[in-house]
């Protein structure tokens, strides 16, 4: 049965076996029963007692059971039973991985607990996140464990997934011996960029990566070779072994995928080892792909199968345009991959050459099929053209989600009931690119969709929620408040995963309370706990600070912050909230942890707060914990968690100060720190000083790269950072090569000026695909110097030559564009510039190079980047041509940040078409404005 019919059955059953008839029920009321007692609401089930629960556990075992009733039955049976057998273990199966482990730790020493270490162990094979203390104290607590090199290869192979929670020390304290035997269990587990590096060196010292198919078989670990080791390789060598090296997760660094794709890309012959080279397709150099379009034109029957990446499959699509234009004519659906790079002239000569709907939609299949988000420009094409044709309605559904959703508002809203509806299915079918809208767009788009349903009255109710899918929490706070609120306490695993704005958290805290939910907080016990789950942490802090604390466990904790973090790497919620928001959400979790663990209570009597292992810094997150926490913490496990903790965005600089103490005192003064000790550091390092920078030995891309992911640098540390990188690698500014490039990331701004001017230009534009990709802190200067390069005649010459894929590629350097070429760029140049270059160019500059005719080209997006500083320079005449790139997304005029123009635009036909007319001619009168509404 599907859960839909799953759910019908249990709600119809609820009506005939009340919580009352439950609690009366015989112990054989489960079997007596059958298969339907699993589907009970939870309301409902919660009911069953342990005796019934254990007499019955065979029947609920055969079916499908949520977490929530798993993990109820488990802490129910193990948490109320204290003489169970092997044998109830056995039947439990993996349900006793959700019992709490002090329940567990009562069998220590029974064959019991034989049984629950094997299913927990069988548990964390599969991937299951459990509390750190569960895992530790049932599995990791052997004496065994002290001596790794003591360790068979079996039980190393069977250990494998528990590998990267041991850590670095661990790792480093096992033989180069032990490893080649146990490499087939190790390749698809998930180590660290650094705990793989630690594996790999100990496989290269004994000489086993030479060994002929050896390299192939590193899986994951592919992270942890050297860029430099990977440089040294031949090509032949690098393609035999790239498909299995680039088909597991984390996959390569962008230092090690820029030295690949580059290395292979010179070779001529590359064109006949696309099949090979697939893999880094998507991040390898535009620089290295131009030489290589007319060889590609050539051979377009491969060449269209390939997952290019924007950029490339424009410059691939202009060689087809000016060699072989009969193609796009005569077989425009044969350039496969290659068509997510067609012009807007070419698709709209497609379109009118037969603008029968059967060919329309074959053309608009074949848009959707491609490997890469189609471009906005193309997007905005696609709708602009078939807007005009008669039948555009009976192309909604062709359209699909990502091109039907850049449709502006001002059009959704003229759409009619059915063309209203199409449209919800198709966000229900595909609801990935509804998650992926600017906030701004999501609510306004769900408003005018529950106006033309109409849902303004009455409750919200179920039928209408589900019939919105992912866009259900998207309703204005007016509508969400009146939620059916039997489908919200019946429907809570379905409802945490979806995404809330800060206003909605507070009514579903608000919702929690009510007497017909959960109740005043006081009165929670751990089954509503279980319930609400992540959805605690949307209470305000007094409320949180009323729940008892004896339900508040170390692994409830924990708990509940893996249910938040499995939730932030979902589809949903990886897009849901932007940074200010993950950060007032982490100050929650960290008032969570820190209040109930007693790091917040200031009374004489209260217990000496817990010093953190290291595998609850990973349940949890070290920017938690109290700095004196982290620094407490034994040198084993704090060296274990250093990675960890470097990585860690949320760590305050009072933190990060303290920590790096506890570094120095752990690893001796700077300038000894190991290659390995510098990887791990992260953004720990930004409180080293100048001086101290200055003495770090940065040899490898590894640590290079570490330091060149943070971007909190000052601009006297970018500098020293630089200069360490020269000095380490004895090497002058002109001999950078582009992995090395790669690597440094933020630290090229700390190069000079004339540091600049000398880089291989041929190098640095190889390096661009990722440097554009950082919000650079360099000077307007500095970036000017890193744009000049980019002209150069061996990289994407003049800029006048350049198109929409060089600015696509470029990224935020486009913001160093000198101000005489910025202002005579044209409308295909505009398309390409990221909304993030057009944030970053000052507002002086902004207002200076961009008139209004440029301005009227922008895409929303790029509208919507334009940051307040920038509005407030600009002219009367340019702020009317950003409130008409932004209103008709919006429908009123105002910017995505809520704020006036102070050119209010009223939506009539007449002030729309003077605003245009401004647009167009010369601006004589600036005072012609329209009124604001």
């Amino acid at each position: 049965m599907s859960l839909d019919r799953r759910r019908a059955f249990g709600l119809w059953y609820s009506k005939v076996l009340p919580p009352s008839k439950i609690t009366r029920g015989h112990q054989s009321l489960i079997r007596d029963t059958g298969n339907l007692i699993t589907y009970l609401p939870f309301h409902n089930f919660q009911h069953l007692s342990p005796a019934q629960l254990l007499d019955g556990l065979d029947v609920l075992q055969r079916n499908t059971l949520s977490p929530l009733k798993q993990e109820f039955i488990a802490q129910s049976l193990i948490g109320t039973y204290r003489n169970l057998t092997a044998q109830d273990f056995t039947r439990l199966g993996n349900l006793s991985c959700l019992a709490d482990s002090k329940d567990l730790l009562v069998y220590k020493g029974t064959k019991a607990f034989r049984v629950i270490q094997e299913f927990v162990m069988n548990c964390t094979r599969e991937g299951r996140s459990l509390p750190s203390h569960l895992t530790s104290s049932v599995l990791l607590n052997s004496t065994e464990l002290s001596v790794p090199s003591s360790l068979s290869p079996d039980r190393l192979a069977e250990l494998a997934h528990l590998l990267p929670s041991l850590g670095v020390t661990f790792l480093q304290r096992l033989t180069s011996s032990q490893l080649p035997a146990v490499l087939p269990a190790l390749d698809s587990v998930p180590f660290s960029p650094e705990q793989a590096s630690i594996i790999v060196d100990k496989l290269s010292s004994s000489n086993t990566l030479s060994t002929p198919g050896r390299l192939e078989e590193l899986g994951s670990l592919v992270v942890g070779v050297k860029t430099e080791a990977l440089l040294t390789l031949t090509s032949d060598k690098l393609l035999s072994s790239l498909p299995a090296m680039a088909q597991h997760t984390p996959g390569f660094s962008p230092p090690q995928a820029n030295a690949i794709s580059a290395k292979l890309w010179g070779f001529p012959e590359v064109v006949g080892w696309l099949d090979d080279v697939e893999p880094l397709l998507y991040c390898t150099p535009l620089l290295s792909i131009l030489p290589r379009t007319h060889q590609l034109v050539n051979n377009i029957t491969t060449a269209s199968t390939k997952p290019w990446n924007t950029q490339q499959a424009k410059a691939i699509f202009k060689e087809v345009l000016g060699t072989k234009p009969n193609l796009i004519k005569q077989d425009f659906l044969s350039l496969g991959t290659v068509g997510q790079g067609v012009s807007c002239k070419a698709l709209q000569e497609r379109f009118r050459a037969d603008p029968l709907p059967l060919s329309v939609r074959r053309i608009l299949a074949f848009l959707r099929q491609q490997p890469s988000p189609l471009h906005t420009s193309l997007k905005k094409c696609v709708i602009d053209e078939l807007y005009q044709f008669e039948f555009f309605s009976q192309l909604l559904e062709d359209l699909g989600a990502e091109i039907a959703l850049s449709m502006p508002v001002s059009t959704i809203k003229k759409f009619s009931t059915d063309m209203m509806d199409t449209l919800r299915k198709i966000i229900i079918k595909d609801p990935h690119q509804f998650i992926v809208l600017s906030r701004t767009k999501q609510e306004l788009l769900v408003d005018k969709m529950v106006q033309r349903m109409g849902m303004y009255t009455g409750v919200f109710t179920e039928e209408e929620f589900r019939s919105l899918g992912i866009m259900a929490t998207f309703v204005v706070d007016e509508v969400f408040v009146q939620l059916d609120r039997s489908f919200f306490t019946d429907n809570l695993d379905f409802l945490r995963g979806l995404c809330y704005s800060s206003s909605k958290m507070d009514i579903v805290a608000s919702i929690l309370q009510e007497p017909a939910a959960f109740g005043p907080v006081q009165s929670w016990n751990q089954t509503t706990l279980s319930q609400v789950d992540r959805f605690l942490f949307f209470l305000p802090e007094e409320r949180l600070q009323k729940i008892s604390p004896e339900l508040m466990t170390v692994g409830r904790i924990e708990k509940l912050f893996m249910s938040q973090r499995q939730w932030e790497h979902g589809d949903v919620g990886i897009h849901c909230l932007d940074k200010n928001e993950r950060r007032r959400f982490f100050e929650k979790q960290q008032f969570v942890l820190q209040y109930f663990l007693g790091f917040l209570k200031i009374k004489p009597l209260s217990p000496t707060p817990m010093v953190p292992t290291c595998e609850i810094l990973h349940t949890t997150a070290p920017s938690a914990w109290t700095s004196k926490s982290l620094t407490s913490m034994s040198s084993s496990a704090f060296s274990n968690c250093l990675e960890l903790i470097g990585q860690d965005p949320f760590l305050a600089s009072y933190q990060r100060s303290q920590v790096i103490k506890k570094v120095k005192e752990t690893y001796g003064p700077v300038s000894s720190y190991s290659q390995s000790v510098i990887s791990q550091l992260g953004g720990l390092a930004v409180e080293l000083s100048v001086e101290e920078l200055t003495t770090l030995r940065l040899t490898d891309r590894r640590s290079i790269a570490s330091m060149g992911a943070v971007s909190a640098w000052s601009n006297r540390q970018l500098a020293a950072l630089f200069t360490a990188v020269l000095n380490s690698t004895k090497q002058s500014p002109s001999q950078l090569d582009s992995s090395t490039l790669v690597a440094m990331g933020y630290i090229v701004c700390g190069a000079k000026t004339t540091e600049m001017n000398t880089f291989n230009a041929v190098e640095f534009s190889k390096a661009v695909l990722w440097l554009g990709q950082l919000r650079l802190s360099c000077s307007e200067e500095q970036l000017l110097a890193l744009v000049g390069l980019l002209t150069h005649s061996l990289a994407f010459g003049l800029m006048s030559s350049w198109g929409t894929d060089v600015f696509i590629e470029i990224g935020v350097l486009a913001a160093g564009i000198s101000d005489m070429a910025m202002s005579a760029l044209v409308k295909e140049q505009i398309e390409g510039i990221t909304p993030v270059a057009i944030s970053m160019i000052s507002p002086k500059r902004f207002a200076a190079v961009f008139r209004q005719q440029q301005i009227s080209m922008f895409s929303y997006e790029q509208a919507a980047a334009v940051t307040g500083e920038q509005l407030s320079a600009l002219s009367d005449v340019q702020k009317t041509a950003l409130a008409m790139v932004l209103t008709p997304w919006e429908d009123r005029p105002v910017d995505f940040r809520g704020k006036s123009l102070g050119l209010a635009l009223s939506h009539s036909p007449l002030c729309l078409i003077v605003g245009l007319l401004i647009l167009l001619i010369i601006p004589r009168y600036p005072d012609l404005i329209c009124p604001g509404t």
